[in-house]
């Protein structure tokens, strides 16, 4: 099969078949780096406004089923996933600079999620090294801080108690997992 990327549908699509929920389709018209997208998230460059034809593939039933959909792409956002070429065709020309300009701010603010998020996994990282390498694990721990405890400061719930290095990540990946599904819930 290869590379490529995994388009989610808003509303899944059923298998003739057998009635399975078809929810996503695999793609090799885009960078092929096995990342997952939906509708509004930059899929490909900026200039790239085209439309991709795929077919519905059922994993219940192992095989194609002989119905197509339409990815809209436009400016290289994912702006909508359509049941034929005309409906495909009708997205890209419901774009305005208005409605594309609103669509950026909400991707950038994703990506300075991401990037946020990126930081603070490789701040978690440098410590859990620094932690274990200065043996702070072995050490009792007064209720006196010291200077030395600000580069931990975001990070000690998981570092402190941890007897080794897979005992704390395994925390903050409880943690991260936690806050993650509290804030799917709002």
């Amino acid at each position: 099969m290869g590379m490529f990327d995994t388009i989610y549908f808003d509303k899944p699509y059923l298998c003739p078949n057998c009635r399975a929920k078809i929810d996503s389709t695999q793609t090799k018209a885009f960078e092929r780096t096995l990342t997952s997208f939906h509708v509004k998230d930059c899929i490909s460059h900026a200039e790239e406004i085209r439309i991709v034809k795929e077919e519905l593939f059922c994993n219940k039933c192992s095989e194609h089923i002989g119905q197509y959909v339409y990815l809209a792409v436009f400016r290289g956002i994912l702006v909508g996933v359509g049941n034929s070429l005309q409906e495909a065709r009708h997205m890209l020309d419901d774009m305005n600079l208005e409605k594309l300009i609103l669509w950026y701010h909400d991707l950038y603010k994703k990506y300075d999620g991401e990037v946020r998020e990126n930081g603070a996994v490789f701040r978690f990282l440098r410590n859990v090294v620094d932690w274990f390498e200065q043996g702070r694990h072995k050490k009792k721990r007064t209720k006196a801080k010291g200077l030395g405890d600000i580069p931990f400061l975001f990070d000690k719930e998981y570092l402190k108690g941890a007897k080794d290095p897979i005992e704390a990540i395994k925390k903050f990946l409880t943690a991260k997992q936690k806050g993650e599904k509290e804030a799917d819930i709002f």
